[in-house]
């Protein structure tokens, strides 16, 4: 059952159609609604029910639902009221605009009268017969209605003008007018900004057109009718106010709402219409906005008879106003034209001869009795005369036939025949797909040798033609056969579609098309050719194949090649190609467009080759394995917009993608010499080779250090940049100072090397360097009189700073060149958006160098920090390299995405373990040392347990977030807990403390270790991450008499206690965490005390390192203080999660795992819990 069958019946009205227009559209739906309407009319989702009714009924396929819709058109008192139903429940609904729009513009009967309705204009041109009567109390409906009149009698000498459409006079068109204003208030108050806006109307008789202009108020839909003295009186303040005065001047000036223009006066007539044009402020009497296109010429027909001018050729439903010239007016396109009308005289009728007698009638269940050869090879129908039984004389007039006019020859005939159907095969061009095979589908109602071909769409009842006689044969269209046609090919699995037309085209419906589609469109349109077409052709269809059907799948001569030159300066180009028809065409246009659309899921892959749809609708096959190789290197290149035509501008630091596709690569001697060398160590994944330090520098590099001196050297020599993240204590300052020594050594360091460290670290540089590179001079910015000393660095090679003496005096810094710029524990700049980060990336420098022992600490956003400072764009922007790195390897776990990252930065990153290239270092030995709470702490911890737990529980409950959005609070409870395992002081809150101080399990046990240590001659190292801790642990000493050092963030002068220690003047060096974790030379020591662990293992590792370092001749003993059952044991289990982010990163192993929910459960839980 159908959908029309199931809609609603209630009894009808039994009166007429109404009809109605455009404007009433617009007065219920929105613009949106009309847009969505209008698409799912054009692609033929829209069925109207049988005509007839007063209601228009339509079936509306969207998303795979059929809706029901209803749209009943009522006179109201001021306009036409939709009154509409949609199954899809809504009020004013895409689905109603749909239906409501497909009835105008297929309907005739809903359509307000217009001029043209035939599609051969060379018949008579006669008024329409008059509307139906309109009820009294209902106001006149605005929509032109031309009344029927006998043409007067004219001689031949002397022939009217060119018809032009007329109407009698109508009441205006009723608009929506403001109610009156109510009485004015005490204060007036100011006159609301109006626009004005012209209206254009056809005219009658003598009169070429009606002019008519409305006041609309600003923000407001409400108009009001104005005459041309009140346009000059007042004209409104929001427009050209000259330019409408002007044209209320030429319409007289007159107090009349719908002022007449005479077509005698001609010349005015045009003038007027160009200035009303030219505001851009001229509508149709519908609504539609109008505007002015170029001319047309245009062939008219003197009927013999009556000697009035017929113009083909004219839009449909176009209106004729007369001026000097003729204007048409097109309200389908919004565009009036002057016309030129050249007349054509029709040629004087021949005798009829006699009829030969007729052939037998042919029957319609064997069709093909009708066809013979044609032109097109497969089928063609000859010329049938109509026997008399089917030719009748009807009286027009009052047939009501739509499609014919009233007033036509009362001898014409009618004849019934089937159609010749013709399918034509082509291409069009469509928004989303470009160049498409399509089949266009006509009837051919005439004959050989005048065909008369209506589309599936045409709403003509009837096929009009002349014969050779000049006889008029009207064909009544056999719609049974037409629709036949359209199902078959439906049932051939076509799918429908209207093509927009381009805009001012004649035909403003544009045409309905077939076409495939599918993945496997091409196999479906050779399956149609080779069985469906003879099929067809048998049937008597006649098929015609454009020269631009058909899709040429282009196979190339040759495999796709990479070709790379050597640009210079660190950049070499890249371009892609292959053979077809003997020469070679660039790939990287098409391949790039491919990434656009999804790469290889986009395309279809027949027998192992990609078939990509090019420009022209043809295809190229490549193979697919190939390609897919290509787009993985080629996607983030070309993400990167550099590429400039036909070639990619690639940096050297990206060429390790290039080993992907290194079978590809065409190798062309010079041209690629460098790329080729540079490959082949990837490849190899090997070391520059080991290189010898220059004569100036004193000392001895070990065979890894002289490695580590090569590959610095290799990244000067191919213009990239990278970090070296030794180990601590694998001497790179040493490789560092070689490398700076080597540049002056060959006459490059023609300006100074500034190196950026953080200021505990400033002596260990200078002192260094007069260690190792004693011939360099060094200049040491820092402290409040470092700008008197900026006259030095001309002619320093060193220059020694601090992150943040560049932070402060960056734009100063900025003013000079810099051969090298080093940054020591490069960890500094983890912060993207830091002022150091951001000071250091803007400092120019011909080369760039990172030193880091832990480039990763917390998470891969550090590394892309560095990478961005080192070499803009290798792992793209940060919004990239989020997406495509950080969330898959941090949140998801994606080994995969590991190994590319680690492969994409291994050329510009060297590691080295101690295990690996030290083994002449003495053995490490690590213990961990559990140390139970007493009491009175164990109680006191519980008790903050207890409350800080609470506390998180409910901000995170609070916020209805997650632990991102409370990590102060979290960040506060752990705090707290790590305190009370130290010692309960370091809690602030007297409260907490009971009003008594409890005793520090692990403070007993640090002090019974120290002074069974000390007497042993051992040389320690206590660390701790809270400052007042190490006040706390410094009174215990000095109560037994042990002599330290300290070092934190309130040490003034760094460089003495280092100095007495490593002198071995006391035993005990105290060092805050913070302050003196990196970057000293502690091998005086052979014994670290970690007193609090921290939630970086790599932190307490380079600690750690302060003693096991090069140099170091004794054992060392790494102690970790616990407080068991506690936080601290538990951030134990977490450091080795944590932990495994360095690791993934520079060594390629295991993946990363941040801390959730169940981490914090875990952490603030019970100490006896599991």
């Amino acid at each position: 059952m159908s959908l029309f069958d199931a809609l609603p019946r209630g009894p009808l009205s039994g009166g007429a159609a109404v009809p109605f227009g455009q404007d009433d559209l617009t007065r219920v739906f929105d613009a949106k609604t009309l847009q969505r309407g209008r698409t799912l009319m054009m692609t033929g989702a829209v069925t109207l029910g049988a005509p007839g009714s007063d209601r228009i009924e339509a079936e509306v396929s969207d998303l795979g639902r059929r809706l029901s819709v209803t749209v009943t058109p009522v006179q109201g008192k001021r306009s036409v009221v939709l009154d509409r139903t949609c199954s899809c429940g809504r009020n004013a609904c895409a689905h109603m605009a749909a239906a409501a729009m497909l009835a105008l513009e297929s309907r005739p009967e809903w359509r307000r009268a217009s001029l043209f309705d035939v599609a051969d204009v060379k018949a008579p041109l006669a008024p329409p017969p008059p509307p139906p009567p309109v009820p009294v109390a209902s106001p006149p409906v605005a929509a032109a209605t031309v009344q029927p009149s006998a043409p007067p009698p004219v001689p031949p000498a002397a022939p009217k003008p060119p018809l032009t459409l007329v109407r009698p006079p109508v009441a205006p068109p009723v608009r929506s007018v403001a109610p009156p204003p109510p009485p004015p208030p005490p204060t007036p108050k100011p006159e609301p900004v109006r626009s004005l806006r012209w209206i254009l109307e056809p005219g009658q008789g003598d009169v070429a057109c009606y002019i008519l202009a409305e006041f609309v108020a600003e923000g407001s839909a409400d108009s009001s009718p104005a005459t041309p003295r009140d346009v000059l009186a007042k004209a409104p303040r929001s427009l050209d106010g000259d330019a409408d005065r002007a044209i209320a001047r030429l319409l007289g000036g007159g107090g009349t709402e719908r002022t007449p223009v005479a077509k005698s006066r001609g010349e005015a007539v045009d003038r007027l219409l160009r200035r009303l044009l030219s505001t851009g402020r001229l509508r149709w009497r519908d609504g539609t906005p109008l505007a002015e296109a170029p001319g047309r010429t245009v062939r008219t027909f003197r009927d013999p008879a009556t000697r009035k001018l017929r113009p083909t050729g004219l839009p449909e439903r176009s209106v004729l106003v007369k001026g000097q010239s003729y204007w048409c007016v097109d309200s389908a396109t919004g565009t009036v034209f002057p016309v030129d009308l050249q007349v054509v005289e029709v040629p004087k009728a021949k005798p009829v001869p006699p009829a030969p007698p007729p052939p037998p009638v042919p029957s319609k269940a064997n069709p093909s009795r009708l066809f013979g050869p044609s032109r097109s090879g497969v089928a063609s129908m000859p010329r049938i005369t109509p026997p008399p039984p089917s030719i009748s004389t009807p009286s027009f007039r009052d047939s009501g036939i739509p499609g014919v006019r009233s007033g036509a020859a009362e001898a014409a005939a009618i004849v019934e025949r089937s159609p010749r159907i013709i399918a034509r095969l082509g291409r069009v061009v469509t928004p989303a797909d470009g160049l498409v095979d399509v089949l266009r589908l006509s009837f051919d109602y005439g004959e050989p040798d005048n065909a008369v071909e209506i589309e599936p769409d045409d709403q003509r009842q009837f096929a009009r033609y002349e014969d050779e006689f000049n006889e008029v044969i009207f064909v009544r269209r056999d719609k049974a056969d037409e629709q036949a046609a359209l199902d078959r090919l439906s049932g051939l699995g076509f799918a429908q579609a209207r093509i927009e037309p381009p805009k001012g085209a004649l035909n403003a419906r544009g045409s309905r098309v077939h076409w495939l589609t599918g993945r496997d469109v091409e196999e479906r349109w050779q399956h149609f050719l080779t069985n469906e077409v003879p099929a067809l052709a048998k049937a008597g269809w006649i098929v015609e194949v454009g020269a631009d059907f058909g899709t040429r799948v282009i196979e190339p001569g040759a495999e796709v090649e990479v070709a790379v030159r050597d640009a210079g300066d660190g950049w070499f180009d890249l371009d892609v190609g292959v053979e077809i028809d003997g020469e070679r065409q660039p790939l990287l246009p098409i391949l790039a467009r491919l990434v656009e659309k999804g790469g290889l899921s986009s395309t279809r892959i027949i027998d192992g080759r990609a078939h990509i749809v090019l420009d022209d609708g043809n295809v190229l096959a490549l193979p697919a394995e190939r390609i897919e190789r290509l787009l993985s290197v080629l996607e983030a290149m070309l993400d990167s917009g550099r590429s400039s035509g036909d070639r990619l501008k690639v940096p050297l630091a990206e060429a390790d993608s290039l080993l992907d596709i290194d079978d590809l690569i065409a190798r062309r001697g010079d041209e690629t010499a460098q790329i080729d060398g540079y490959l082949q160590r990837l490849r190899a994944d090997e070391m520059p080779g080991d290189m010898t330090p220059p004569p100036g520098f004193k000392g001895e590099l070990r065979d890894y250090q002289r490695g580590g001196l090569a590959w610095m050297q290799s990244l000067r020599a191919n213009n990239v940049a990278g970090i070296l993240a030794d180990d601590m204590g694998l001497g790179k300052t040493a490789q560092t100072l070689a490398h700076i020594a080597m540049e002056e050594h060959e006459g490059r360091l023609t300006e100074p090397c500034l190196v950026v460290v953080p200021t505990s670290l400033v002596p260990n540089w200078v002192a260094e360097s007069e260690r190792f590179t004693p011939h360099l001079r060094v200049v040491v910015l820092h402290g409040i009189d470092r700008h008197g000393k900026l006259s030095e660095i001309d002619r320093a090679h060193i220059v020694v700073t601090t992150y943040g003496v560049v932070a402060r005096d960056v734009d100063l810094l900025k003013r000079l060149t810099w051969h090298m710029i080093v940054l020591d524990e490069a960890q500094a700049i983890k912060n993207p958006d830091g002022k150091a980060t951001r000071a250091v990336a803007a400092l120019p420098a011909r080369h760039r160098l990172c030193l880091s022992g832990t480039p990763v600490e917390n998470n891969l956003g550090e590394l892309w920090s560095q990478f961005a400072f080192l070499m803009p764009g290798l792992l793209g922007d940060r919004k990239e390299f989020g997406k495509r790195y950080r969330v898959p390897i941090e949140k998801r776990g994606d080994n995969t995405r590991a190994n590319l990252l680690m492969r994409r930065i291994r050329p510009f990153l060297l590691r080295r373990t101690k295990e690996a290239v030290a083994k002449e270092l003495p053995p490490k030995t690590e213990v961990v040392v559990r140390i139970d709470l007493e009491r009175d702490q164990r109680d006191l911890y519980e008790t903050i347990r207890l409350s800080v737990n609470e506390t998180v529980r409910a901000a995170l409950a609070a916020s209805g977030k997650g632990l991102g959005q409370n990590a102060i609070a979290v960040i506060d409870a752990l705090l707290k807990l790590r305190q009370v395992c130290c010692d309960p002081r370091l809690l602030k809150s007297i409260a907490a403390l009971g009003g008594k101080a409890r005793p520090s399990a692990k403070l007993h046990a640090l002090t019974e270790m120290v002074k069974e240590m000390v007497p042993e001659g051992r040389r320690i190292l206590i660390f701790s991450q809270f400052t007042t801790m190490l006040d706390l642990i410094k009174l215990e000493l000095e109560k037994a008499g042990i002599p330290y050092v300290e070092l934190t963030g309130r040490t003034l002068d760094r460089a003495e206690p280092v100095n007495r220690f490593q002198n071995r003047e006391v035993p005990v060096f105290l060092i805050s965490l913070k302050a003196g974790g990196r970057g000293l030379n502690l091998t005086a020591a052979d014994t670290v005390i970690h007193y609090d662990p921290w939630w970086n293992p790599a932190a307490e590792d380079q600690a750690t390192d302060r003693a096991y370092r090069i140099g170091q001749d004794k054992p060392v003993f790494v102690y970790k203080l616990i407080a068991a059952n506690t936080v601290e044991e538990r951030i134990l289990d977490l450091q080795r999660r944590k932990g495994s982010l360095s690791d993934a990163t520079i060594e390629g192993k295991g993946l990363v795992s941040a801390l959730d929910g169940g981490d914090i459960d875990y952490l603030l839980g019970d100490g006896d819990e599991e």
